[in-house]
């Protein structure tokens, strides 16, 4: 009966250890990592007919996404629309739920040009556990020049939890014109 309460009691001690373990394991992979960062840009010039429905929004008082600045006396050749493209890994054991991307809005220095809005995004994403997935959020800006570097919030909820972040551009990509 001695060594059955031995082998019994080894047992357990590595069903602790392995439970402690997991535990470790989903406390620290709770929230989605990025994995990377990259933005794209685009002359507002060189797509002149979302250029054109965006200031008809403005107008008309439709625009539902986020104002950043003055909207006054904007023009297709002095703006850019530049996309930020997140992507997330998930690797704990719940899903990532109404995850959303919000730029960061930047004023160059030297007052040159600033961010003006960013555009709606309608959709409410999930990230499952275990998964990656990208996740991008387009700005105009009146800024003539890449910004040095472009910050994002991620926000989601885990658990009913609110998880929120920001990162750092990490690449870079120039469409013609810029």
């Amino acid at each position: 009966m001695n060594k059955a309460m031995k082998v019994l009691a080894i047992a357990m001690l590595l069903l602790t250890v392995a439970g402690a373990c997991v535990v470790l394991y989903g406390m620290n992979t709770l929230a989605p990592r990025v994995e990377q960062v990259t933005v794209s840009r685009v002359r507002a010039s060189e797509v002149p007919e979302a250029f054109e429905a965006l200031l008809a929004q403005l107008d008309e008082g439709t625009f539902s996404g986020r104002l950043f600045g003055a909207t006054d006396g904007l023009n297709a050749e002095d703006s850019w629309f530049e996309t930020c493209t997140v992507r997330l890994g998930n690797m704990g054991f719940f899903p990532a739920e109404w995850v959303s991307l919000d730029v960061v809005p930047v004023a160059s220095t030297d007052g040159g040009g600033e961010d003006v809005l960013q555009l709606a995004d309608p959709g409410a994403y999930v990230l499952a556990a275990g998964s990656r997935g990208d996740l991008s959020a387009t700005v105009l800006t009146t800024i003539p020049q890449d910004a040095l570097s472009r910050h994002v919030r991620v926000t989601c909820y885990v658990l009913g939890r609110e998880i929120s972040f920001e990162a750092t551009q990490m690449e870079s990509s120039t469409g013609n014109g810029a």
